[in-house]
């Protein structure tokens, strides 16, 4: 009698133990990797609880000095999704993915919209390292994510990307992708609204200029110091000369930097035409307090909207 009753617990143990297995298997969250702010923040605005979301950029460094570890690789092989910008800066990438191509989920950002030769314009500091041998095909700007635009579209196939994974889930993905795609189309409704309306069409820049899809796209013009992906610190007087003549000749009322940048370039530039100097936000990182708080992309992009507002009125 007693080993008939353990014989009927242990099978009814076992039963809930398959059970319980089986829950856990089922419920796995979905390990993403992102390389940088923006591909971090489309990821949890999309997925929010439903996956394990590491950025491998530290919140508030510079996002074009980044170098990965060899933790960090580990940990990209061992991702559901790595999810990364392409171009110059993210070359590396593409070398290891040569290598785990087979083994790895990935979704660039850069492949699922046109893109845009860079850009050198008038009066901008010269690169110093090797130009473009006889032969060699002109890079493109990698700066993608700074176009409401073209967020629209990454962020719907990024959420395709992330619903074969988790088929289960569809439902919750697409309400999350579509909500955040809505704070998107408002950013380029009130940015369109901003720029058709105003006297001026040209920013100036003290600073590098990572937003060549964000200016083509608006029909803006503009003044740099240095292209966006610039390895330059150091600014010539023949530059600053420039920039300080065009500013006068727009009057322009304000010098802008970028985000996590120094301003020492664009004050020198406002101070000698009675300008002020105003962040211009291209999202490459966030501050750790601004991380805290839960800000995300489309919450830095509208703190442009009365920056931009004052710059070309």
């Amino acid at each position: 009698m007693f080993f008939h009753k353990l014989k009927s617990f242990l099978a009814l143990t076992s039963g809930i133990a398959i059970l319980t297995c089986s829950q856990n298997v089922m419920a796995k969250e979905l390990n993403i990797i992102a390389t940088n702010f923006p591909q971090y923040d489309f990821v949890k605005n999309i997925t929010k609880d439903k996956a394990n979301v590491t950025m491998l950029l530290k919140i508030g460094a510079e996002a074009h000095s980044y170098e990965p570890t060899p933790k960090d690789l580990i940990a990209i092989e061992k991702s559901d999704l790595f999810v990364y910008n392409g171009g110059e800066n993210d070359e590396w990438i593409e070398n290891f993915l040569k290598d785990n191509l087979s083994k790895l989920n990935s979704f660039a950002f850069t492949k699922e919209v046109s893109l845009r030769a860079e850009e050198e314009v008038e009066g901008m500091q010269p690169e110093a390292e090797k130009e473009h041998e006889d032969g060699e095909e002109q890079g493109f700007d990698e700066h993608v994510w700074t176009s409401p635009k073209n967020d629209e579209v990454i962020l719907n196939k990024l959420c395709e990307a992330i619903v074969k994974l988790d088929p289960e889930n569809k439902d919750y993905y697409e309400k999350n992708a579509s909500d955040y795609i809505n704070r998107f189309k408002e950013l380029d409704q009130k940015y369109s609204e901003v720029i058709s309306t105003s006297k001026n069409k040209t920013l100036v820049f003290g600073d590098r200029f990572p937003l060549l899809y964000f200016a083509k796209d608006y029909g803006l013009n503009y003044y740099a110091a240095f292209k966006g992906c610039s390895n330059e610190t150091e600014v010539s007087a023949s530059t600053i000369k420039f920039l300080i003549d065009k500013a006068e000749q727009l009057k322009a009322p304000v010098i802008f930097k970028i985000e996590l940048s120094s301003d020492n370039i664009a004050s020198t530039i406002a101070e000698s035409v009675n300008a002020k100097v105003m962040t211009f936000n291209s999202g490459h990182n966030i501050t750790v307090e601004e991380f805290k708080a839960g800000r995300t992309m489309a919450d830095l992009f509208s703190d442009n909207i009365p920056a931009l507002k004052e710059a070309l009125n």
